[in-house]
């Protein structure tokens, strides 16, 4: 039997940190802003609360110091670590052993500096959730506090299965949408540049044509050649600019918190997308609710997680009121069903899990079912959206035919030859 020598790690590279901006609560109840370096936001959170302080607000701090084009580490690498991570582990090989071996294949510069850091810090004799935990950001939310469940537990590579399962539900579903969405897309984005270049050059041109006949042309063709006219113009020229900005500084906005809130209460609002919209965070929510309880953790400390896990802000503001009643004892249906945005039989599938013991049962056929109906919605919805571009598109080229045409038989009829 051959026994390979671990290689001693070396020490990692000196992580790189931010300086954010805080607001917190002390135990007084005294409110106190201020300035912390740390690598992560959720690590400077980490470190407040140990020096007893309630973050109220954090952001990061932009300076010269800050690095502008910061590598990401995409969801598929983290997926597929989770899952060779799951074969190692179930194959009996040692935490480190896997981790060495999987940072030198990783392909991601950022992802390879992160494992190394994690396999000098295990080696050091920390454990595995200690030390992803220092790189919390760049994995899901509810990746770290899994693992540590499942370190008390002993079953390191069933977590580690469940966790590429869930992220590779999610890598597809986003594939699915993007694969859905980009035919219309391009040939929305086509028709529109073919419609600037006929309204700017073929219209004006045409229109020098008609006047030269001097008969005077249906309404459709005055409409178009006014539309090319005002294009054309200074004023054209202003409307244009002061539209690109407002989408610029919408886009901004929507990058605000605020700004973000107000487009997830949208979300909550617009028939169809609000559907998807409350599918996808039910799923996730009721999923990773699921994993924590079946991994031993208990329902005050796995809420928190799961509601961190919805990308909707509305859900998260109240679930995080809901969680309060919970906490205090008011069960966890009920608070649940007074959120007003779940379906009704998520708060029946609870209910009967609350009595019966068997809440995370439930909670897993409920995210079962909902992924289904997610499934199902996408679809519906981007099977609306594809035939609407294309009425779109044509109405606009049936529009200009409908002119040219129009205008070719007016001066026929009118001019005598």
């Amino acid at each position: 039997m051959t026994v390979t020598q671990q290689p001693e790690p070396s020490a990692p590279p000196e992580a790189k940190t931010q300086k954010y901006r805080y607001q917190a609560e002390t135990l007084n109840g005294e409110i106190i802003k201020g300035q912390i370096e740390a690598p992560s936001s959720n690590i400077a959170r980490n470190e407040l609360a140990v020096q007893g302080m309630r973050v109220i607000k954090i952001s990061e701090r932009k300076g010269l110091n800050t690095e502008i084009t910061k590598q990401r580490v995409p969801l598929v690498e983290i997926m597929h670590f989770s899952r060779q991570m799951a074969t190692f582990l179930r194959a009996g090989v040692p935490v480190t052993e896997a981790l060495d071996n999987l940072r030198e294949d990783a392909s991601n510069k950022r992802f390879r500096d992160v494992l190394t850091d994690v396999l000098y810090r295990v080696s050091s004799g920390r454990s595995l959730a200690e030390a992803l935990a220092l790189h919390a950001d760049i994995f899901p939310p509810y990746f770290v506090p899994l693992l540590a469940s499942a370190e008390l537990t002993g079953r390191m590579d069933e977590a580690f299965s469940q966790l590429h399962t869930y992220i590779r539900r999610d890598v597809e579903l986003t594939r699915t949408v993007r694969k859905a969405l980009i035919y219309p897309v391009i040939l929305l984005l086509v028709s529109l540049g073919v419609v600037l270049i006929i309204v700017l050059f073929a219209i004006p041109r045409f229109a020098d044509f008609f006047e030269g006949f001097d008969a005077e042309l249906p309404l459709p063709t005055r409409m178009l050649v006014a539309v090319a006219d005002f294009v054309r113009s200074p004023a054209g020229l202003i409307t244009g600019v002061v539209l690109i900005v407002t989408i610029v500084g919408l886009v901004a906005y929507t990058r605000t918190e605020r700004g973000r809130r107000n487009l997830h209460a949208l979300q909550l609002k617009i028939p169809l997308v609000s559907t998807v919209v409350t599918y996808a965070a039910t799923e996730r929510f009721t999923r990773v609710l699921a994993a924590l309880l079946d991994a031993g953790v208990p329902l005050p400390e796995a809420l928190p997680t799961s509601i961190d896990c919805s990308n909707n802000m509305v859900f998260r503001e109240r679930l995080s009121e809901a969680m309060e009643s919970v906490l205090a004892g008011g069960g966890f249906a009920e608070p649940l069903a007074r959120t007003e945005l779940f379906p009704t039989a998520v708060i029946q599938m609870v209910r009967v899990g609350e009595r019966t013991g068997e809440l995370s049962d439930q909670l897993n056929n409920a995210a079962g079912f909902y992924q289904e109906e997610l499934e199902y919605s996408v679809e519906k919805l981007t099977a609306w959206f594809e035939p609407a571009v294309i009425l779109f598109i044509g109405v606009v080229v049936g529009f200009v035919a409908l002119a040219m045409v129009s205008a070719m038989y007016g001066i026929y009829n009118q001019v005598d030859f």
